[in-house]
């Protein structure tokens, strides 16, 4: 029997809730009744509370709770962690979780875009569609997608997206027919040509333009800044670059009220010539 992986987890009910239904699976006696004797909790129903969101875990629970999953270690702190950032109820609180959680799980988990999978890059729209099934309860209502985007698509090509990004895995749809997102975090594999990461950039780009003038000033965020440094700086730029980016991949991976779809897009270039040898 295997038992979810914790750490792949943002939501810590959503762990408990999948962690009792791999146990019941296995073992029609396992009971809420017997996790709740199990973690020396008088309530039989506790458990049934905590993961329909009813009750919430209090640090003497956090470790009745790991005592009776057997969670130990790292994974007993994580669990603790977990708890605590999803029960905050500031932003401040979030963000020290947060980094407990980040140092915790060490690298995000992530899921390489293969060649196989290049596909993903033809159209702008294919990466937004697959974002955007996690920010919402879709079931097929395509018009309702296509207009999600920003700028709209049409219904068919939002049909075709969907078809495309579950024949390439990176989509599925759930016992209730909800389509959903395969990973959390998806990263370009070094397998994918250079000419198709760079045109997909290329687009992005040119959205990112467009959008001085289809959103207002308080909906988009940009920033541009000109240093004059060595090349060494220049390969500490690129480093703390993408030390950042993994970072927000962490934040957006944990969590579990999105409601929007951004693009990043971070440059970095020259702006004049080495001196001469």
């Amino acid at each position: 029997m295997s038992f979810p992986t914790l750490t792949q987890y943002s939501d810590y009910r959503e762990f408990l809730r999948d962690y009792y239904e791999t146990r019941k699976a296995s073992d029609a006696d396992f009971s809420y009744r017997f996790l709740a004797l199990r973690a020396g909790i008088n309530s039989s129903a506790f458990y049934k509370y905590v993961i329909e969101g009813k009750r919430n875990l209090t640090k003497a629970s956090i470790l009745k709770t790991c005592l009776a999953l057997k969670l130990k270690d790292r994974d007993a702190e994580y669990f603790e962690n977990l708890v605590f950032f999803n029960q905050s109820k500031t932003v401040r609180e979030k963000n020290v979780y947060f980094e407990r959680l980040t140092k915790l799980r060490g690298q995000y988990e992530t899921r390489r875009i293969g060649r196989e999978q290049s596909e993903l890059f033809a159209a702008w729209h294919h990466a937004a569609v697959r974002e955007t099934l996690a920010c919402m309860d879709f079931r097929g209502e395509y018009e309702a997608l296509a207009k999600r985007l920003t700028p709209p698509i049409t219904v068919k090509q939002a049909r075709d997206s969907v078809a495309l990004l579950a024949e390439l895995g990176l989509v599925k749809k759930d016992a209730q027919g909800r389509w959903t997102p395969t990973d959390p975090v998806l990263v370009m594999g070094a397998a994918v040509a250079t000419e198709v990461v760079e045109a997909h950039q290329q687009r992005m780009l040119a959205l990112a333009s467009e959008a001085f003038r289809r959103f207002p000033k308080d909906e988009r965020f940009m920033s541009s800044t000109t240093f004059s440094v060595s090349r060494a700086t220049y390969e500490l730029f690129e480093r703390r670059i993408r030390e950042l980016k993994a970072e927000l991949l962490e934040a957006a991976r944990l969590d579990a009220l999105c409601d929007h779809v951004y693009q990043l897009n971070l440059n970095l270039f020259p702006l004049s010539k080495p001196p001469a040898r």
